[in-house]
C-alpha cells in the first residue's frame, strides 16, 4: 500500500485533473478531441465487440454493484467490522450522491449520435466511470486490508484496474459519453475512494488508541 503522503498526493493530482477538465471541456479544442475520439472508436464497432461492451457496462452498473455492496455489508457485519461497513457504504452511496449533484450542476448533454444503449440524465461526469472506479477501488482497499498475500493483492489489483478501464471505455464505445466525461469520472471516483480510505484508517487508529490500556 501507499504511504499517507502518497495517498494525499494521488488525491490532489486526481482533483487537479478534474478541475482542468471542468474548466476546459467546453472549449473548442477539447470538444474537437472528444468528437474525434468517439468517431475513431465508432469505426472499431463489430457485433461481437458490441455484445462484449454491453456486458462490461452492465458490470459497472447499479444492477451489479448494488447487490455486491449489500453482500459485502452483510459479510462485514457478520464479522463485526463496523468501520469497514461504514467505509464501503460511504464509498458506494457518497459517490452516487456527488455524481448526481455534479450532473445537475454542469447539465452537459450526452453525445447525440449513434447511441447503442439507452442512457438518462446528463453526461458530465460519467456516472459509470465515477461510481464504478470509486467502488472497485474501495473493493481493492478491502482486499489490502484483509489479506497479506502478495499474489492475491496483485491479481485483485490487475483485475479491478482492468475492469475500471473497460467500464469507462464501454461508455464511449456505446456512444453515451465523451472522453472528458470518463476521465472526470475516474478522477473523482478514485479521489473519493482514497479519501474515504484515509477516513477509515483514521477511525481505526482512534479505535485502537481508545482500547489501549496504560502500562
Amino acid at each position: 500500500m501507499l504511504t499517507r503522503r502518497q495517498y494525499i498526493v494521488t488525491i490532489c493530482i486526481a482533483l487537479a485533473l478534474f478541475l482542468i477538465l471542468m474548466l476546459t471541456y467546453k472549449t473548442a479544442v477539447v470538444k474537437e478531441l472528444d468528437y474525434n475520439v468517439l468517431h475513431t472508436i465508432f469505426e472499431w464497432r463489430t457485433s461481437w465487440l458490441t455484445s462484449f461492451f454491453i456486458f462490461i457496462t452492465t458490470l459497472g452498473s447499479w444492477h451489479i454493484t448494488a447487490p455486491t455492496w449489500l453482500v459485502l455489508v452483510m459479510l462485514l457485519m457478520y464479522k463485526r467490522q463496523g468501520v469497514a461497513v461504514l467505509f464501503i457504504t460511504l464509498v458506494f452511496w457518497g459517490i452516487r450522491g456527488l455524481n448526481w449533484l455534479l450532473k445537475e450542476i454542469f447539465e452537459r448533454p450526452r453525445p447525440e449520435w449513434s447511441q447503442l444503449v439507452d442512457a438518462s440524465h446528463y453526461s458530465f461526469p460519467s456516472g459509470h466511470a465515477m461510481n464504478s472506479s470509486a467502488f472497485f477501488v474501495g473493493l481493492l482497499c478491502l482486499v489490502f486490508i484483509y489479506t497479506r498475500t502478495q499474489s492475491v493483492r496483485i491479481i485483485a489489483s490487475l483485475c479491478l484496474i482492468l475492469l475500471i478501464l473497460l467500464v469507462g471505455f464501454s461508455r464511449m464505445y456505446l456512444g453515451v459519453h465523451y472522453l472528458t466525461d470518463i476521465l472526470a469520472g475516474y478522477a473523482l471516483g478514485i479521489s473519493w475512494a482514497l479519501s474515504m480510505y484515509q477516513l477509515y484508517n483514521k477511525l481505526m487508529y482512534s479505535s485502537l488508541k481508545r482500547y489501549q490500556f496504560p502500562t
